[in-house]
């Protein structure tokens, strides 16, 4: 397989956002901006119960999580043994006013609206509050051409505002973050990519100029 195949088959997402919105939360009022500032971690014990979510500023962007060093491999490839290093890591966390529930239920809640989990049973590590995203690879790919090669880890993070009303009218606002899709990833810095992570990789790894860095 020549390194374009492999950069290829290993860029398993882009960068991706999107913006949704229900019920009448189309647009995010001046009171939900104000909730998030400054806003304290869900309480349950002051929450109401039976309360409705509207979510609002859905977005599930790829985040570079870290690259490893530029190894080149000559005439029939061989094993990557550099080890990815860490750039960032994802917040699994809520904040929130005090009249919502719980920082799990509330993950629950928006892993639900963005397809993440399929029911209450299955909510992994998506709701494992503090959390720190996936664990970084060790390298060890083995591509079967030459070139200079960089691995790299990123992750999907899911995040939105939120809008929780209790049956008497009472309202709170806040925001949830987690992570879904981990992506471990191989680029040639003499090959282009479509991939924006990968770009972002290679400009980190290979140096701005090249190939795998500049827009394809």
């Amino acid at each position: 397989m020549s390194a374009v195949g492999f950069a290829l088959a290993a860029l398993l997402a882009g960068a991706v956002g999107c913006t949704s919105g229900s019920g009448d939360a189309g647009k995010k009022s001046d009171g939900a901006t104000a909730g998030t500032k400054g806003a304290q971690p869900a309480v349950a014990d002051r929450a109401c119960a039976n309360g409705t979510y509207t979510w609002t500023n859905i977005e599930k962007p790829t985040r570079l999580l870290g690259v490893s060093d530029v190894e080149t491999l000559g005439k029939g490839g061989g094993t990557l043994k550099h080890k990815v290093r860490r750039l960032a890591t994802v917040r699994i966390a809520v904040q929130a006013g005090s009249s919502a529930p719980a920082a799990k239920e509330i993950l629950i809640s928006l892993g639900k609206k963005t397809g993440v989990i399929d029911s209450d049973d299955d909510v992994s590590g998506f709701t494992d509050v503090g959390g720190k995203g996936p664990e970084l690879n060790d390298g060890g790919a083995a591509p079967e051409g030459s070139g200079r090669f960089v691995q790299y880890a990123a992750v999907r993070v899911v995040e939105a505002d939120f809008r929780y009303t209790c049956p008497g009218g009472r309202t709170t606002f806040g925001h949830a973050e987690s992570w879904s899709v981990s992506i471990d990833g191989l680029l040639e810095c003499d090959t282009g990519t479509g991939n924006a992570t990968a770009r972002e990789a290679a400009r980190l790894s290979c140096g701005a100029d090249s190939t795998a860095a500049k827009a394809a």
